[in-house]
């Protein structure tokens, strides 16, 4: 399987490329996307990320392929890291709103490419903030079930550590969910909080302590009277900042550490990248996990008998098809009040942002997105799949075939025929024609892959004669 990350040298999708080459969670005949846009930085920058990511992992990296435009992105799974940040400095705050109208066109534009454009069948993992704003627009065109942010994961990864450095055991060992939205407006529900080897009187007991007679009623006057806190001490003493957060309840740690950390003037893109990785790594695995993640809900979740329409941050089941279901029981009164608040938050910043319409913040159109089942599918699964031949000029060496075959094996594209012939001159290469059908997109993306083998030296990929529309296949799409 193949994965795209859209704005992959900015400072989180750098990571994330880098994480997914490091953690080796891509064998070497599937294809990594480097996506930049074009006539800028990133359109540059991408070529030498490519350079450096080989010369670094050389003997283990995938397929690694550069992309510009919005429709050129070909993968199973794709990343979204691209878009406007707020900076990292003391002082600076979040402006969800500012981000939400820079971002939106962004997401819009990828969303409708990939709509038009795709399989049909990728899963899209949003980093990018507000999270929300580019759940709302990627689920617009493409479907709920295929889009899920990444932003409650990395809130829910945190929350475990914090729990865990309390009890002095190791993160692996605590279970538990952050839901709501992604920054000050999550919601730890610390009633799904599971402790390895711990009866149930055992963890109620320890989560009592933990929450230090507190319950989240009083959360968001807590979180700003924290950062209040903060800005004083940290403008004498950044190092105080941290420690004087050491010493507050683990919940409002989740929120306050990484606040902390963007006003240091470093930022949070290892962290935002490991989760990221870890969701990919889920989707390619095959096996549905629980996860937490920010999606758009059509009524799968009611809080206090009320279901919810409209974008938030719940547990949820992930698999290669995106998610399946949330995984939300009857939960305590503050919880249940906490979520509501956050809920009515992303709706009230959506609408602001123009990104939805009406009062139960409902995902409604959004420029350069069509209706709930997208634009009209120019290349899409329901389509008859054309025959295409590729032409191969492969070096004479063990494991040409091999490659050749794993390439199309790991994207579940079978040949039709393949036949090979020797050429004229030094006698080490022959070709190689390679029969098969598939999406015009996916052909290219097989293109693509085979190219970038080391034994191949140059790949052709033209319509089969039998199809009345025999074309060579059109990059310029």
């Amino acid at each position: 399987m193949d994965v795209a990350v859209l704005g992959a040298t900015g400072d989180v999708g750098r990571q994330v490329v880098t994480q997914l080459v490091e953690r080796r969670v891509l064998p070497t005949t599937s294809r990594l996307q480097l996506v930049g846009r074009p006539g800028g930085a990133s359109g540059r920058a991408v070529h030498g990320l490519r350079a450096d990511l080989v010369d670094a992992y050389d003997e283990h990296a995938p397929l690694i392929d550069v992309a510009h435009s919005p429709a050129d992105v070909v993968a199973d799974v794709v990343v979204v890291a691209a878009g406007a940040t707020t900076p990292a400095r003391s002082g600076a705050s979040l402006d969800r709103t500012g981000l939400a109208v820079a971002n939106r066109e962004i997401f819009a534009e990828y969303a409708d490419a990939i709509a038009r454009h795709g399989s049909g069948h990728e899963v899209v993992i949003v980093v990018s903030n507000p999270v929300e704003v580019g759940v709302a627009v990627m689920a617009r065109a493409l479907g709920a079930r295929r889009v899920v942010g990444m932003g409650a994961w990395l809130d829910t990864l945190r929350f475990r550590r914090e729990i865990a450095v309390e009890l002095g055991v190791r993160r692996h060992r605590v279970g538990g969910f952050v839901g709501g939205q992604h920054g000050e407006d999550a919601v730890p529900l610390w009633s799904t909080v599971r402790l390895s080897g711990h009866d149930l009187a055992e963890r109620d007991r320890a989560v009592r302590l933990l929450r230090r007679g507190r319950t989240l009623d009083a959360f968001p006057a807590e979180i700003a009277a924290a950062k209040a806190q903060l800005v004083e001490v940290a403008a004498t003493d950044v190092g105080a900042a941290y420690r004087l957060i050491d010493t507050w309840p683990a919940d409002l740690r989740v929120v306050a550490r990484p606040w902390m950390t963007h006003q240091s003037g470093a930022k949070t893109a290892t962290a935002t990248a490991s989760a990221t990785v870890d969701l990919v790594e889920v989707v390619l695995d095959g096996r549905e996990i629980v996860v937490a993640g920010q999606v758009a809900l059509d009524g799968e979740v009611a809080l206090a008998g009320e279901p919810q329409h409209g974008v938030l941050g719940v547990p949820l089941v992930l698999g290669p098809e995106g998610w399946t279901r949330v995984l939300l029981d009857s939960l305590p009164d503050d919880e249940t009040h906490r979520l509501r608040g956050a809920a009515a938050a992303v709706g009230s910043a959506l609408r602001t942002a123009g990104v939805v319409g009406g009062p139960g913040g409902s995902i409604a159109g959004v420029a350069g997105v069509a209706g709930p089942a997208g634009p009209e599918r120019t290349d899409g699964p329901e389509a008859a799949e054309p025959s295409w031949v590729a032409q191969v000029e492969g070096v004479h060496r063990a494991g040409t075939l091999t490659g050749l075959t794993g390439v199309f094996s790991t994207r579940g594209v079978s040949f039709e025929h393949l036949a090979t012939e020797e050429v004229e001159g030094d006698g080490d290469a022959g070709t190689i024609h390679v029969s098969f059908r598939a999406s015009e997109r996916r052909a290219r993306a097989l293109e693509r892959a085979v190219g970038r083998l080391a034994t191949v030296r140059s790949v052709v990929v033209h319509g089969a004669p039998r199809e009345t529309a025999a074309r060579p296949l059109d990059r310029g799409r």
